[in-house]
């Protein structure tokens, strides 16, 4: 029984740093605070990782016998399984990670890497649009624009009507947040109106508390595919300051 317990914490120790390292790339890496929240990955990835980590060792325990002959077999199986598992797990929580969150007439969006048109995202390349390139890191914050094409513009409305890609989703209308500097200054909201929408809720009060003495500050919408917030930015050069979670519609 010493034996299978010991087998059973070595196990453990090894799937524990696995999914330390795990845990950084997801919420550190492709999900950096708060945009696990507005995605909601959050509670699946921990499910998914938790039975990951106690399962393997379980497993161990159960078929661990010293000096039984297929031992070696039998562990190298659990262990290929395990990291199988963890695998499919981390490639799908890659896929759907928030590639851009992308600054759209008067908000943000966050877009999944899952959701980017392919077809937009060929084109993006073929033009050399550097920024609507997908980073295999953190997400990327863009501006949208109009096509210059009159024809590509309307073929994007009426796709956009029918539940089909919209700016957030097409690369190759990506440009760098300082070519639509003048309409994010335009559309962002005074620091004091988000407050006051909040000044009788404590809880959330807290959040925007620290903002409230700086004078350049304004705020835009962000909207996530679970959970929508507040995108904080400098009121002179619309700088991105800060993510804050916290609805921009109490």
């Amino acid at each position: 029984m010493k034996d299978k317990f010991q087998a059973f914490l070595i196990h453990l120790a090894i799937s524990a740093l696995i999914a330390v390292i795990a845990i950084i790339f997801v919420f550190f890496v492709w999900y950096p605070s708060p945009l696990h929240e507005a995605v909601g990955v959050t509670e699946i990835f921990l499910i998914v990782l938790a039975v990951d980590i106690t399962i393997g060792p379980v497993i161990t325990f159960i078929v661990f016998k010293k000096n039984k002959p297929s031992l070696p077999f039998d562990l190298a199986v659990i262990a290929l399984l395990q990291l199988s598992a963890l695998g499919y797990g981390m490639s799908t929580v890659f896929e759907g990670r928030p590639a851009f969150v992308v600054f759209n007439s008067d908000r943000f969006d966050v877009t999944r890497a899952s959701d980017l048109n392919p077809e937009s995202l060929k084109t993006a390349e073929q033009q050399g649009n550097k920024y609507g390139r997908v980073s295999w890191f953190a997400p990327r914050w863009v501006g949208s624009v109009k096509s210059k094409d009159l024809a590509r513009r309307k073929e994007i409305l009426f796709s956009s009507v029918q539940g089909g890609p919209d700016w957030p989703q097409l690369p190759e209308l990506f440009v760098p947040l300082s070519q639509v500097k003048t309409l994010i200054l335009k559309r962002a909201q005074p620091f004091q109106k988000i407050y006051d929408l909040y000044k009788f809720k404590e809880t959330r009060l807290s959040a925007l508390e620290p903002w409230k003495s700086k004078k350049d500050v304004k705020w835009l919408a962000l909207r996530g595919p679970v959970k929508d917030m507040i995108v904080l930015v400098n009121a002179k050069t619309a700088e991105i300051i800060k993510v804050i979670d916290i609805s921009p519609w109490p």
